[in-house]
């Protein structure tokens, strides 16, 4: 926030992981998962896939976000398709 290259405690990032599928048979039950980055923490309630929310909570949609990481169920790919998972984390040092 304050135009320093070093990471500024309180400061929020937003993380957008982008899968292409480029398969010629479908992928089924594809997935993105990615650990919560040392000296960071997650952001509850920030999760969303193709930009629709989702809860943090296992079992209750695709995604999944907690202090260690986020999982987002992206199901069956074919060629060409792309997901998009954002997520945020704060620095907490």
């Amino acid at each position: 926030p304050n135009g320093e290259t070093a990471a500024v405690p309180g400061a929020l990032i937003t993380y957008t992981l982008t899968a292409r599928y480029s398969g010629t048979l479908a992928a089924t039950a594809a997935r993105i998962s990615d650990p919560i980055p040392a000296g960071t923490s997650y952001v509850p309630g920030s999760l969303t896939l193709n930009g629709t929310a989702l809860t943090d909570a296992a079992g209750d949609d695709a995604g999944e976000g907690s202090a260690s990481g986020i999982a987002v169920q992206l199901g069956s790919l074919s060629n060409g398709a792309t997901a998009s998972v954002r997520f945020q984390v704060r620095v907490t040092n």
